[in-house]
């Protein structure tokens, strides 16, 4: 570890503008590395030393605290009400997580949203203090969680996620030799709010006191406060890393009988040759490794289907169409990955709402807003076969727009719509534009001129070895240049700092709010249009910099 910067951090960082983020980012991971190459040794004992060490870190406590005030429910405060809206209050809740000697988890706020199906899933909303708390004990134990993972397991793991798994099925079920034509979709039964504390507290390898205060805070809900006897509440920040401790090694049993697995957090599916091998002996299977920890197979939710029937999975279709041209050993056709039905209608409703609600003046703000979702939906979704989708939500959105457009202008002919709102590209001539010819123009994202861009599959190494770990350096590098969740400004940006903030050293394809700064040059850089200048940070690295 870099001593110098850790005695100086902890003694002479007198304000949050003097925290020196990429200093600390690479002592945490200097940190989290010593925990893995102690548990690879199985010395159980430093383990529980460096954990402790990392806890009492500062660089660790300093990014604990940035985690929460920059993810999504940064202004959402627990039952104190508080939150940390001011950069004293940040610096003052660094130095309070340095001694944790008395702690007591406070309850969490039970809020419920909505899921599939017309019902609503339950949320825990620690406070703001019991967030930092808990993402300094994540640090502790996900570089542990990272080591056991399951070798197809895709849920909650830094640089993999949703796309995997459907490339990883892809590449199974479109293979002419794999063999693996059913289908097991597993669905465990209120997996979060179920899981044994007693299987937790003795396998989970953290601090006991710790991870007990957070198991039995209980939560509030009405004004009343309820007790915790099992699980642990969704939405907090150590609940991922909990989750895939309890569901790792599940993988590595069904595949000693030949099947395979793929997992995101608590869902995952079982590819067998034959019904009657997912029925007999991959099912009992998981019920035992479940039962153990606590938990249970949903009936309803769980079944057994062929390929040629399709399933859903993750948002995803996937479906082998018979094609006699491409018959090839056991495939029977082409096997496609599709957004699901129900994601585009659902995708296509939100936009109509939008479109429709709208109420202001001007529609820059409303064009920005779609461009915003457009964007995210297409970069989810264009790595499978999506361009039928993406015509489907173009017509909508089309719609809509030239809907809301009669009925703003009920004098108007058509031709005066056209000249006002549209203009031609790429050979259409009916492109929505908002401030046509002004200095606020802005036109709408094409959704549908979006390119098709396969995704490939994440290294199996551990994220946390600092040896191994430079293939996610170049896929985030690679990334960066077919991103499309920005403006034209931001993924130029974003391709020429190779996806990282220089400020931190960070990926800015993480959770935080990323912010182009302005800084004008007396020249612009060779090679560089002067309208893109400027460098793309995270919004907390921009502040630092403003002071």
């Amino acid at each position: 570890m870099n001593t110098d910067f850790y005695y100086a951090e902890n003694n002479m960082t007198k304000n949050w503008n003097e925290i020196n983020w990429k200093q600390c980012y690479e002592t945490l991971a200097e940190l989290q590395y010593k925990i893995l190459i102690a548990y690879r040794e199985k010395d159980k004992n430093l383990v529980k030393i460096h954990q402790h060490r990392l806890t009492r870190s500062f660089a660790a406590r300093a990014i604990a605290v940035r985690k929460v005030i920059s993810n999504k429910g940064k202004r959402t405060p627990g039952i104190d009400k508080v939150i940390w809206d001011s950069k004293e209050l940040r610096f003052r809740a660094i130095g309070k997580l340095k001694d944790l000697s008395q702690y007591k988890a406070s309850p969490v706020r039970r809020v419920y949203i909505p899921k599939a199906g017309n019902k609503l899933r339950p949320l825990g909303i620690p406070t703001m203090i019991d967030r930092a708390v808990q993402t300094l004990f994540m640090f502790t134990i996900d570089p542990i969680a990272e080591e056991t993972a399951c070798q197809r397991s895709y849920g909650y793991r830094l640089h993999r996620g949703v796309k995997d798994c459907a490339v990883y099925l892809w590449m199974v079920s479109a293979s002419p030799t794999a063999n693996r034509r059913y289908i097991l979709e597993a669905d465990i039964k209120g997996f979060f709010s179920s899981v044994c504390h007693n299987w937790l507290l003795e396998n989970i390898p953290m601090d006991k006191i710790i991870l007990k205060e957070f198991l039995k805070a209980g939560y509030m809900e009405e004004a009343f406060l309820h007790q915790t006897l099992e699980g642990f509440p969704q939405g907090s920040p150590i609940s991922p890393p909990l989750a895939n401790l309890t569901l790792n090694g599940l993988g590595k049993i069904l595949s000693e009988r030949d099947f395979l697995v793929t997992r995101y957090a608590d869902d995952f599916v079982v590819l067998g040759k034959s019904y009657e091998e997912l029925s007999e002996i991959a099912r009992p299977l998981i019920v035992e490794f479940l039962t153990e920890r606590g938990l249970e197979l949903h009936p309803e939710k769980t079944g057994i289907c062929s390929i040629e029937d399709g399933y859903d999975f993750l948002g995803y279709h996937f479906r082998e169409y018979p094609d006699k041209g491409r018959v090839k050993g056991n495939k029977l056709g082409a096997f496609l990955v599709t957004p699901s039905s129900e994601k585009v209608k659902a995708f296509c409703k939100e936009l109509r709402t939008l479109i429709k609600s709208y109420n202001g003046k001007s529609l820059y703000e409303l064009t920005r807003k779609l461009n915003m979702k457009l964007r995210g939906w297409a970069e989810h979704y264009r790595t499978v076969t999506s361009q039928k989708a993406f015509n489907t939500v173009s017509y909508h959105v089309w719609n809509a727009l030239w809907r809301k457009l009669v009925r703003r202008h009920r004098r108007r002919s058509k031709d005066w719509l056209f000249k006002k709102y549209f203009k031609r590209k790429k050979g259409n001539k009916w492109i929505f534009v908002s401030g046509k010819r002004s200095e606020k123009e802005l036109v709408l994202f094409q959704i549908s001129y979006v390119e098709i861009k396969r995704h490939l599959l994440r290294s199996s190494s551990n994220a946390y070895d600092v040896k191994t770990n430079e293939c996610f350096t170049k896929a985030n590098a690679t990334r960066s240049k077919t991103g499309l969740l920005h403006s034209n400004q931001a993924d130029y940006l974003m391709k020429v700092q190779h996806g990282t903030c220089p400020e931190c050293g960070q990926s800015l394809f993480c959770d935080e709010d990323i912010v182009v700064t302005k800084v004008i040059p007396k020249k612009s850089k060779q090679g560089r249009p002067r309208k893109y200048d400027g460098t793309l940070v995270h919004r907390i690295c921009a502040s630092k910099l403003k002071g």
